[in-house]
This record gives C-alpha cells, structure tokens and sequence, in this order.
C-alpha cells in the first residue's frame, strides 16, 4: 500500500473517532455511537483493496469481513462489562481486545456461505443487543475541561493505531485479510481517548448503543459481497456506504419519536 492510500484511511478515521470523541464530551452516548458505527475504517480499506485487486478477491474478503462481524458483540460486551464497574482502562481495554481476537479466530475457522454468515449475525447481534439493553444510558456528571491539545493528541493516537493495523494487513491474503479490515480501530481508538476523561459508564453506553448501529454494518458489508460477486466492485461500495447511513438515520428518527 502506498503513502498516500494509508494516509487517506487514517486521516479519515482520526477525523471521524475525534468527532465522536466531541459528540460525546457535548450531548450523548447515542449520538456517539451513531458516529463510530459508520464505516469510517473499514470503508477506506475496501476503497483501497478495490484499488489493487480483482473483484473475487474482495468478494471473498467481504464475505470473511461479514462473518468476523460478530466479533464485535463479545468485545462490546467485555468492555462495557468491566468499564460499568469502574475497573481501569487496561483492564477493560485488555478484555476487549481479547474477547475480540477470541472471537474473531473462532469464527474464522468455518467456510461461511453468505446466508450462514446473515444467520450468524442475526443471532449473535440479537442475543447481545437484549443482554444489554440496560446498558445504554449513562450519564455524564461533570463535562471535562477541554484542554487546547486535545484534538492534535487524539488524531496522533488515532493515526498510529490505524496505520500498525494496516501495514500489519498488508501481508496477508484475502480471507485474513477481510477479518484484519473489521479490527475495531476506531472502537479501540475512542476508549483510549475518552476512558479516562468521561468515565467507563459513559463510554460504555456509547459502545452498547453502538451495536444497534452496526446492523446498518452488515448492510455495508453484504452489498460490497454481492456486488462484488456480480463483477461490480465500485457499485457494491457506493451501495454500502449508503445502508449504514440510511440506518444510522432511520434509527436516530425512530429515538426520536420515542422520546
């Protein structure tokens, strides 16, 4: 991968954690989570892969990227798990990145069809998404004093871990590949930045309501997939990048009607 391709991916992830990171800090978990779960990660790496391979190569992908989807649920849950009892960032961060490899090394070893992967998130994102219910709501007692390196110290932290993850991914081939591109980056990035400054509840719930939004996700992934299959890679990505963020949408409007 050249410079520039990776510069893009990173700068654009940073750009979106640290909007999160704001959206956070000023209003609610809810509307952070709506920020995170669009794919601003693993929407540039396809962008990037399409650039350099063939459209069975990321059909193949997407469809591996579509079953370590659920990967997700687990490490949202430990996270969350942990962060609701005030245990420190290494603790909660540690058991998330594990309850994800875990996870993601488990799924990876079945040969997944399209619909057993569709069935595979349906029930693993059901079964999170009601263990967790409860967890949504926080609240934030005191808003932190922003400090005038805030925004320079969270890209640089987002750019570092976007651009390891990335190389790493480089050299490997495209079912390993598709799983690497669904590394939590941006999930990962915004716990290390905020953890601290707004407290594990607060970032809790933003990461709960997230697992709402990623449904949206499996959109994303599922048409770059069949598009992909049919021998249109640039249709299937202009197609997923629009199923999160009319998702996103429906489920912001329907938030809103209930409250």
């Amino acid at each position: 991968m050249s410079i520039l391709p990776l510069a893009l991916k990173a700068v654009t992830t940073a750009a979106v954690v640290v909007s999160a990171a704001v959206v956070a800090e000023r209003t609610r978990p809810f509307l952070a989570a709506m920020v995170l779960s669009l794919p601003v990660s693993t929407g540039p790496a396809y962008v990037m892969l399409a650039l350099d391979h063939d459209a069975p190569f990321i059909a193949a992908a997407s469809l591996s990227s579509l079953s370590a989807n659920v990967s997700i649920v687990p490490a949202a849950v430990a996270y969350a798990f942990f962060a609701r009892r005030g245990r420190g960032l290494a603790v909660c961060f540690t058991a998330m990145i594990a309850a994800w490899l875990v996870a993601a090394l488990v799924v990876g070893r079945v040969d997944w069809s399209l619909a057993a992967a569709l069935v595979l998130n349906a029930v693993v994102f059901a079964i999170g998404i009601a263990a967790t219910w409860s967890w949504r709501r926080a609240e934030l007692t005191r808003p932190p004093r922003p400090r005038w390196y805030d925004i320079p110290l969270r890209a640089a932290l987002v750019v570092t871990l976007v651009v390891l993850v990335v190389t790493v991914s480089e050299y490997i081939g495209p079912t390993v590949t598709g799983v690497a591109a669904l590394f939590p980056a941006s999930y990962s990035s915004f716990i290390l930045l905020m953890h601290g400054r707004l407290g594990g509840p607060v970032v809790a719930a933003a990461i709960i309501n997230g697992l709402v939004m990623l449904i949206g996700f499996t959109g994303f992934l599922t048409a770059i997939h069949l598009f992909a299959a049919a021998g249109q890679v640039w249709a299937g990505l202009a197609a997923g990048f629009a199923v999160p963020i009319v998702w996103s949408l429906l489920v912001y409007a329907v938030s809103r009607i209930r409250t």
